[in-house]
């Protein structure tokens, strides 16, 4: 009887621990379509301002990079290259011109204007776009990875092709510092959940 009183009560607990997930499931769903997770990757990314010391897998590395190659750009003309820069000597003369938070690894993207489509009616040169592009399939594929970063945008690009000269061919558009945050640093600011009301920046036509 004290067999049977505690399969019961057993399968009782299995039946509440289930009925418990499923209710915390539906508590952390909030979109309707596509991929929950995608969403919680938007929301959790934030801008690192500062990292430890530790090497970022060739794994991750690779995936990130994979992630900017199928990119999209106007015509698929493909106007970007990325630079990958994690060995001690380049990491050096990057930080010469700016200290990139300390990140181990930091990727420029750059483009040329020659490369991209250009529309017509006024011109508009499309590589900084499809740069922009690429730049945020690398951001987001990183923060899925598990890894912080920071999109820099505050740097002379002269100075960048000046102490890399591998990149002289093409306009520096912008760094982005990958890695993992720094101890008790490297948090998101004040400034990370704020965002204007969807009635401030949507208007429906």
């Amino acid at each position: 009887m004290i067999k049977k009183f505690l399969s019961r009560f057993s399968t009782i607990g299995k039946i509440t621990n289930r009925a418990n997930f499923s209710d915390v499931h539906q508590k952390i769903t909030k979109y309707h379509f596509g991929s929950d997770a995608f969403m919680q990757i938007l929301e959790s990314r934030y801008s690192c301002h500062a990292f430890g010391n530790f090497p970022v897998p060739e794994s991750k590395l690779n995936m990130i990079l994979e992630a900017g190659r199928l990119a999209p750009s106007a015509k698929n003309l493909q106007p970007t290259r990325i630079w990958v820069v994690q060995s001690e000597e380049a990491l050096a003369r990057l930080r010469s011109v700016h200290p990139c938070y300390g990140a181990p690894m930091v990727l420029i993207v750059g483009c040329r204007n020659e490369e991209a489509w250009i529309r017509e009616s006024d011109g508009v040169n499309a590589a900084k776009t499809d740069a922009a592009i690429v730049l945020t399939h690398l951001m987001l594929t990183a923060t899925d990875a598990g890894l912080a970063n920071m999109w820099i945008w505050d740097f002379n690009p002269s100075k960048i092709r000046e102490v890399l000269p591998e990149t002289r061919e093409h306009g520096v558009y912008a760094l982005l510092a990958i890695g993992y945050p720094a101890d008790g640093e490297g948090r998101p600011t004040e400034l990370h959940s704020v965002r204007k009301p969807l009635e401030q920046i949507v208007t429906m036509l």
